[in-house]
């Protein structure tokens, strides 16, 4: 693995870890590699991605899959929750108190 290659292997690493922080690699029976969350999910089986050969390929994937999940939570319709919606209130209001 020469030095570019080093550099995205740990800037993968760093992707999973800040969304996972006990992230590590598993082998499965089979001898393929997949990133367990450390909470006893598999990264990336929500989206289905299969366990890889390598474990370069692993971590990249286990990378793509947290950030599409961030893509689908960012625009998700559901997302606004009512506790955001009360800070949002909360400020709104405080604004307006201070006016009169």
């Amino acid at each position: 693995m020469d030095e570019k290659q080093k550099r995205k292997f740990k800037t993968f690493q760093r992707k999973v870890r800040k969304r996972y922080p006990k992230a590590k690699i598993q082998r499965n029976t089979d001898g393929l590699f997949y990133i367990s969350s450390g909470i006893g999910t598999v990264v990336g089986e929500e989206l289905f991605i299969p366990p890889q050969t390598k474990v370069y390929d692993a971590w990249y994937w286990a990378s793509r899959s947290c950030q599409i999940e961030q893509n689908f939570n960012r625009t998700h319709p559901m997302k606004h929750e009512m506790a955001i919606d009360e800070k949002r209130f909360d400020r709104v209001s405080r604004r307006n108190r201070k006016k009169k």
